[in-house]
């Protein structure tokens, strides 16, 4: 009887083991919408613990650091990987104790963390202390997962006065982490053609803040120059920002930043979207608005050719003669046909059904590796 009970708590304790959760521990900086999507995917298959390393104002950055440790101290011994969105000063720890603890970390490469641009002051190699953080982060990753191949390193020529190349190896150089690009997925029933009145020559940009340093950097500068010449055209700008103290056009309409449901409201009245930033990862809003018929203009820069492809139209440089030769030589297109396509190039390419299966499918070979 004795053996009995101990042979059928072993199988018990057995089949316990085969059913747990793997865990994770999931790093980021702040609860942007495609963190939320990211955490969803992983908690499908895994038990996922989060932690938001928001540290602002910026004197509370240590006591952030001191509650990170004391979080990750707590956790370690019973994580099996650990996951961190973006990299900078929220990567560093949960990088060197899964070094020391011998686990597998993997770092979303998407945007900041991956450029430099002196010229307005953006990127995470801009300021000295960032910058090491950032690098350290991404040498000692044993995983590195860039939502666009450009995140590792591209020719720049968008804009002369800033550095010929960008990305991460251009600033960091080699690392010795596998890499593994997957592209962003969306949601094609949510952000879809309503089949609605679309105001003819409109045009609209989302940012989510639209002043200071986003000013430059999402190209809402060159939509205020182009706007005054093109009098007759409409241009809206989402995002927020102090408004009071803007020179706006008359035919520029500025708007606070808007909920999912009224921004597909607003992108189903406009016919195209403008995406002139200098600098981007895999810009969400433009996907949502393709998804949404939104005809797609947009900056030679990181993924956003790519992104378009043949659905629109690109500005090679960052000037704005160009930009309004451009925008006066499509009024002509057939519209109806750039929409659909522009949909269609999200729905087929770029699904958050796809992100799913190839994300998943990748941690668990990760996983399968620590075994």
């Amino acid at each position: 009887m004795e053996n009995f009970s101990l042979s059928f708590f072993s199988y018990s304790f057995v089949i316990y083991q085969s059913n747990k959760k793997l865990k994770i521990l999931y790093f980021y900086p702040n609860k942007a919408t495609f963190v939320n999507k990211d955490i969803t995917i992983l908690s499908k298959s895994y038990e996922v613990v989060t932690f938001e390393f928001f540290a602002y104002p910026k004197w509370k950055t240590p006591y952030i650091f001191l509650k990170q440790l004391i979080f990750i101290i707590l956790k370690i011994r019973s994580t099996d990987l650990l996951i961190c969105q973006f990299a900078g000063y929220h990567s560093f720890l949960p990088c060197v104790f899964a070094t020391l603890f011998k686990r597998k970390s993997i770092i979303i490469l998407g945007g900041t963390d991956c450029c430099s641009f002196p010229s307005i002051g953006y990127g995470a190699y801009q300021k000295r202390i960032l910058s090491n953080f950032t690098r350290w982060s991404i040498q000692l990753a044993t995983h590195l997962s860039p939502v666009h191949e450009s995140m590792q390193l591209y020719d720049y020529s968008y804009d002369d006065n800033d550095f010929p190349k960008q990305g991460f190896e251009y600033f960091c150089g080699k690392v010795k982490a596998d890499i593994k690009t997957i592209y962003n997925g969306y949601d094609s029933e949510k952000f879809k053609d309503l089949k609605k009145v679309r105001i003819p020559n409109s045009f609209i940009t989302v940012a989510m803040r639209v002043s200071g340093t986003n000013f430059n950097l999402k190209g809402i500068d060159l939509i205020f120059k182009i706007a005054r010449v093109l009098e007759s055209y409409k241009f809206t700008v989402i995002g927020n920002a102090s408004f009071s103290k803007m020179d706006v056009p008359p035919n520029v309409e500025l708007i606070p930043q808007l909920a999912n449901e009224e921004l597909i409201e607003y992108y189903n009245h406009h016919e195209f979207y403008l995406q002139l930033s200098m600098s981007e990862g895999f810009p969400n809003a433009l996907c949502e608005a393709m998804l949404c018929g939104c005809i797609p203009i947009g900056s030679n820069v990181s993924s956003i050719p790519f992104i378009i492809a043949d659905s629109g139209f690109i500005l090679s440089k960052r000037n704005e003669k160009l930009l309004v030769e451009l925008i006066t030589k499509i009024k002509n297109e057939d519209k109806s046909i750039l929409a659909q396509t522009a949909r269609q190039r999200i729905v087929s390419n770029f699904t958050l059904e796809k992100r799913t299966q190839i994300f998943t499918y990748w941690i668990n070979s990760i996983l399968k590796s620590v075994d």
